[in-house]
């Protein structure tokens, strides 16, 4: 290495160990956890917590909400079908719950009996209503970097304009 290369490494050597640093603390919060409270008529009935989902994990939620149909065009070959976007949402707030607190809450067989169902994506579905988990859901979607402050304040102000 000559040394104006040498000299010019150095020089931003700082910017580069800054840089890795902030890759590093990065990665320390990705799986950061935030409270969600139910809230009814003004009383908290229960909370629980909720992370940032990655990539595989709401595409696995994707592929678990689509229904899979053969093909007579394509010699029976499984083909994607219809999506249900209520199952996707539920699995969403599903996957994204604290294990301890997806054990009591969602794979509790006791509100599996009382709901009447088989499964504790479909819990959710049966204790949340509609509006808050599109709460829940814009929470996940925020812990897995999709909301963008500036973006939420700028949609706030076109809305109140």
């Amino acid at each position: 290495m000559n040394e104006k290369k040498r000299e010019e490494l150095l020089a931003a050597e700082d910017t580069i160990l800054q840089d890795v640093s902030g890759v590093l603390q990065a990665m320390e919060t990705i799986t950061q956890y935030e409270t969600y409270e139910v809230k009814r008529d003004g009383k908290k009935l229960f909370a629980f917590r909720v992370r940032g989902l990655d990539d595989e994990e709401m595409e696995n939620c994707r592929n678990l909400a689509t229904k899979t149909i053969k093909s007579k065009r394509l010699s029976g070959l499984a083909m994607p079908g219809d999506f249900n976007a209520a199952k996707y949402n539920s699995l969403l707030v599903y996957s994204a719950t604290h294990p301890d607190d997806r054990k009591w809450l969602w794979d509790n067989k006791n509100l599996w009996q009382k709901a009447n169902v088989t499964a504790g994506w479909q819990v959710v579905d049966k204790v949340l209503r509609r509006g808050e988990k599109d709460e829940v859901i814009e929470l996940i979607e925020k812990l897995s970097g999709y909301y963008d402050e500036e973006q939420s304040d700028l949609e706030q102000t076109l809305k109140n304009s």
